[in-house]
């Protein structure tokens, strides 16, 4: 009796299965995309674990059209005039829950991985004071000590054919590895008062960068099934989860961020007039601070030294291009236009450089997670209805070579267009790549103003010092996606320049 009660409970579970996997393969049938994906989340997970879904998604659009289908309730959009209106600020649309399975601490939210509106706007508010500067004295001084010291450890240690400091008449560099020293020791200066140190060193300290490159690819693709994240997540598991703050790297600079949080709120609190102290002005709670410590670390790290790495990539294997930006630069140093360091406001005066910085965040956007968002009620997204609840990604490739923003060399690397664009074009093309920090929505990347005035400031401090050559033009660096990038091996050779410009 028992055996055939459990053949019928199996009998009906298999049925169910297959009846709700039909129900969901309808619902979105009518949206063209990979055969697989319309019947389950394997495409998405295969696709995310290869490290080039970005490029994936790109293929996608191409040939299934701006709306495609990449999952049982998934859909991907290419198109920048549409994203934008689902990520506006007084749109109906939501967070996925593809947000929760990216909590630094399983059981805490923070402004990244909150799905309440509400908390989510609150933490902003209480944020966006210290990440705008308006509260943080000696931001820009901080930013220039960390640019400083990155030249030196380049001058000290890489510096091709420096007796000085070395026997060997040619030294290559990882300029990747380095280039994440320093927006780590930016980063950590800001956030916690005091850099890592990982340019002094030249090393990554608490073996921060192996060990989150080894975790943010699982980190995104638990975000893929919403029953993992629920498994792993549940207080039920908490014995059996590994602890994130007993982890070597990571969890170091989790208790990195305890540290500085507790003399904070301590009964003889710490005051200081920095990002963190920011924050406990404005009323972010202990746990809130020490959350957003953390998620300052991993998301301005990363995304800003991928924006430096893709735009020095494009600069030193395009000749015009370098030529032009270090003449701009020469120019302005001679006519005493640039200081040592160059300033923010004075960089921004520089109309070539500000071209080559929005071309090369456009080319090779940083951020590159699905940011999937989903509407209560149905909905029509080129022209085409989504039902309610339905998860919608977008594909940043496709967005930002979008040939109708800019124009039928969008796949080309060609700063000029930002200085030959019509008045109108122009404002769309700086809408459209400005999507790379989710600009124009309530979700607009609260690191912008830190990670702009670093942009602007290190390609000019570079350039007027240095020329840097790949050493192996065909292999030019190893990179793999995982909603942010992960770099190497962009090994480059750097010597003086024969004149270097002086003021």
């Amino acid at each position: 009796m028992l055996l055939i009660v459990a053949a019928v409970a199996l009998a009906l579970a298999i049925v169910y299965s297959i009846a709700r996997s039909i129900a969901s393969y309808q619902r979105l049938a009518h949206i063209p995309g990979p055969r697989w994906a319309a019947w389950t989340d394997f495409w998405l997970v295969r696709n995310q674990l290869s490290g080039k879904l970005n490029f994936k998604l790109h293929d996608i659009n191409s040939r299934y059209g701006d709306l495609a289908r990449i999952g049982p309730n998934w859909v991907v959009c290419g198109d920048p005039g549409e994203i934008r209106r689902i990520w506006a600020a007084r749109s109906s649309y939501k967070r996925a829950y593809w947000y929760r399975g990216l909590r630094m601490d399983p059981y805490r939210d923070s402004t990244f991985s909150t799905l309440d509106d509400a908390v989510h706007n609150e933490l902003r508010t209480k944020m966006l004071p210290g990440y705008g500067g308006k509260d943080v004295d000696g931001l820009h001084e901080a930013i220039d000590a960390q640019v400083a010291a990155f030249v030196k450890l380049l001058e000290d240690k890489y510096l091709a054919g420096n007796p000085a400091k070395s026997h060997l008449p040619y030294r290559t560099v990882d300029i990747a590895r380095k280039v994440q020293f320093f927006t780590l020791d930016v980063i950590s200066k800001l956030a916690f008062g005091d850099a890592f140190g990982c340019l002094a060193a030249d090393a990554d300290m608490f073996d921060y960068i192996k060990t989150t490159e080894h975790t943010l690819p699982i980190f995104v693709t638990v975000a893929l099934l919403p029953w993992m994240i629920d498994l792993l997540q549940s207080p039920y598991m908490r014995p059996l989860v590994p602890n994130v703050r007993n982890m070597v790297g990571f969890g170091t600079v989790m208790g990195l961020a305890q540290q500085a949080v507790d003399g904070r709120y301590s009964e003889k609190p710490v005051v200081k007039r920095d990002m963190l102290g920011s924050f406990v002005k404005h009323g972010l709670s202990r746990d809130e601070a020490e959350g957003e410590a953390m998620v300052q670390i991993v998301a301005g790290s990363d995304t800003t030294a991928t924006a430096i790495r893709a735009t020095l990539l494009y600069i030193i294997t395009n000749p015009q291009v370098y030529a032009r930006l270090q003449r701009e630069i020469d120019e302005g140093v001679r006519a005493g236009r640039i200081s040592s360091p160059i300033s923010d406001a004075e960089a921004r005066r520089f109309p070539y450089l500000q071209a080559v910085i929005r071309e090369g965040m456009r080319m090779w956007p940083p951020a590159t997670g699905l940011l999937p968002k989903f509407s209560a009620t149905d909905d029509i997204i080129c022209g085409v209805r989504v039902p309610a609840g339905t998860s919608v990604a977008w594909a940043p490739w496709t967005v930002m070579h979008n040939k109708a923003v800019f124009g039928e060399d969008s796949y080309q690397f060609r700063p000029e267009r930002w200085l030959d664009a019509p008045p109108e074009q122009l404002r769309v093309m700086e809408q459209t790549a400005m999507l790379g920090f989710a600009g124009g929505s309530r979700y607009e990347c609260l690191g912008k103003n830190v990670a702009m005035i670093e942009l602007n400031k290190i390609f000019v401090e570079l350039l007027r010092r240095f020329d840097i050559v790949l050493v192996d033009p065909t292999q030019p660096w190893n990179s793999t996606n995982a909603a942010i990038f992960i770099q190497s091996d962009m090994n480059v050779r750097i010597t003086r320049r024969e004149e270097v410009v002086e003021a």
